[in-house]
């Protein structure tokens, strides 16, 4: 059975949480893209492992496919904080 990497869902859970801090502060889009840029660097390096073992084509399907959803689901928390912030 396959153990759940515990280190990378928090790291996640850690810049969904900086991000939606971001957007109850109000602060500009630019902070937000770098805020995404560290949490897709942070998530190639936390499962680098598992990407090495898959072949080049299968890899890069999985990242786009995993960075459009965290870039997704980033965007939709920092609507989320400007929104609870009053800033929209």
């Amino acid at each position: 059975m396959r153990r759940p990497n515990i280190r990378s869902a928090a790291a996640d859970f850690g810049f969904l949480a900086v991000i939606f801090i971001a957007g109850l502060a109000g602060a500009a889009w630019p902070l937000a893209a770098l805020v995404f840029i560290a949490a897709a660097l942070t998530w190639w390096w936390t499962r680098r492992a598992a990407l090495a073992r898959m072949d080049l084509r299968v890899r890069l399907t999985q990242s786009v496919i995993a960075l459009v959803m965290l870039a997704a689901v980033m965007a939709l928390f920092y609507w989320i904080g400007l929104t609870f912030g009053g800033h929209t």
